[in-house]
C-alpha cells in the first residue's frame, strides 16, 4: 500500500509555484476561534485539487502543542492526503515523533468515514482522570483504542474533524462555480461512489446537455441508485435526443422498475423514436399495472397512429386492461379494436 505521506524537502519549491496564487480561494473557520485558508492547485489553467496549511492546538493529557501539516483534497471535497513539513514533524505525548506506521495509519484514519471516535464528543473519548489541567485528560475508552494511533488520541480526532468538516462543503459549493468541461471529465476519473452524485447534483442544464454520452455512460455502468437518481435529474428536454433514446432502447431491459418508471415520467413531453416506442410496448405485460399505464399513456400521447393500432392489438392478445382515463383517450381514433378493450 502507497503510503501518501511526505515531507516538503525537495517538494517545497513545486507546491509554491502551484499554489502561487493571489490569496486562498476562501477561508474556513475552525472550533477554536482560529481559520486556515483555502488554496487552488493548479497545472497550468486547469483546477487540479485544493490544499490547505493547517495548524491546529492538540492538548493530550494536559500537553498542549499545535500540529502544522498541510492538507489536500479533490475537487469533490474528499480527502486525499497530507504532507508535513521537516522542520515539524508530528509528535505524541511525550514528544515522541510519528514513526513512518503511525503516518500510514493517519492516512488511513483521514480517509475513513466508518470510524466510531470521530462521532463522539471529544469529553466521550477518554475516561478521566481525578485532577485534570484540561477537559479531556485520561485514558482512551477501551471501544476506540484500535481506531487511534496510541499517544495521539486528539491529534487524530482534531485533524479528522478538520479533514472532514466544514471545508467540504465549501469546497463543493467553489468547484461548482467553476465546474467546466475538463474539470467534469476529471471527476469523471475519481474512484470514488460519491463522484457520480456530485456531479448529477452540481451540473447546469447547459452542462448535462454538453456532457449528456458521459452521464449516459455512468448511468450504465453505475451501482445501487445512481440511475434512478441521475435519470431524474436529467433536463426533460433531453430525453428527445437520439442518443438518450437509443439508450433507452438498448438498456431499458437492464434498468431497475424504479429507473424504468423515472424513465417513463421524463418521456411524458417528448416525441418518440419508433425504436423505443416498440420496445416500450414489449413491457406492457399483465404482470404490472402501474407501468403497464405509463407505457399505453405514452403511446397515445406521441400520436403515431399505426404504433396506437400495433399496441391495442396487443393489449387485446395479452387480455391487458386499461385505466378509465387512457381508454377514453383512445376512443377519440376509432382504430379497430378499441371497444373490445376492458377498463380496470
Amino acid at each position: 500500500m502507497k503510503l501518501v505521506v511526505s515531507v516538503l524537502m525537495g517538494l517545497t519549491g513545486l507546491f509554491t509555484y502551484l499554489v502561487n496564487r493571489p490569496g486562498p480561494a476562501f477561508e474556513i473557520a475552525t472550533k477554536n476561534g482560529g481559520s486556515f485558508g483555502v488554496q487552488e492547485v493548479r497545472w497550468g489553467d486547469q483546477l487540479e485539487k485544493y490544499s490547505a496549511n493547517i495548524q491546529a492546538p492538540v492538548c493530550e493529557e494536559g500537553i498542549c502543542y499545535n500540529v502544522n501539516v498541510v492538507f489536500n483534497w479533490n475537487l469533490i471535497g474528499e480527502f486525499i492526503d497530507f504532507q508535513v513539513q521537516p522542520y515539524d514533524p508530528l509528535t505524541k505525548l511525550d514528544h515522541k515523533p510519528f514513526t513512518l506506521g503511525d503516518y500510514a495509519k493517519l492516512q488511513s484514519i483521514l480517509t475513513n468515514h466508518d470510524l466510531t471516535f470521530t462521532g463522539l464528543a471529544a469529553e466521550k473519548l477518554v475516561v478521566k482522570a481525578e485532577d485534570t489541567v484540561d477537559g479531556y485528560s485520561g485514558a482512551t475508552i477501551e471501544a476506540i483504542k484500535d481506531e487511534v494511533i496510541e499517544g495521539a488520541l486528539f491529534t487524530c480526532y482534531t485533524l479528522w474533524h478538520i479533514a472532514n468538516g466544514a471545508v467540504v462543503d465549501s469546497i463543493r459549493k467553489h468547484t461548482q462555480r467553476k465546474l467546466d468541461k475538463p474539470m467534469i471529465v476529471k471527476i469523471m476519473g475519481y474512484d470514488s461512489p460519491y463522484a457520480p452524485y456530485y456531479l448529477i447534483d452540481h451540473m447546469s442544464e447547459a452542462q448535462f446537455a454538453k456532457n449528456l454520452p458521459e452521464i449516459i455512460g455512468l448511468i450504465r455502468t453505475g451501482k445501487g441508485y445512481f440511475p434512478k437518481n441521475a435519470v431524474e435529474k436529467i433536463p426533460e428536454k433531453l430525453f428527445a435526443r437520439k442518443a438518450m433514446q437509443d439508450f433507452l432502447v438498448q438498456s431499458y431491459d437492464s434498468l431497475s422498475y424504479y429507473t424504468q418508471v423515472a424513465a417513463l415520467s421524463k418521456l411524458q413531453k417528448v416525441p418518440l423514436q419508433p425504436e423505443l416506442s416498440s420496445k416500450l410496448l414489449t413491457h406492457i405485460s399483465d404482470r404490472n399495472s402501474i407501468q403497464n399505464q405509463k407505457i399505453i399513456a405514452l403511446i397515445i400521447k406521441d400520436n403515431d397512429r399505426e404504433a396506437i393500432q400495433k399496441m391495442i392489438d396487443h393489449l387485446i392478445e395479452k387480455k391487458i386492461k386499461l385505466s378509465a382515463a387512457n381508454y377514453q383517450l383512445l376512443q377519440k381514433y376509432k382504430l379497430a379494436g378499441v371497444d373490445a378493450l376492458e377498463k380496470i
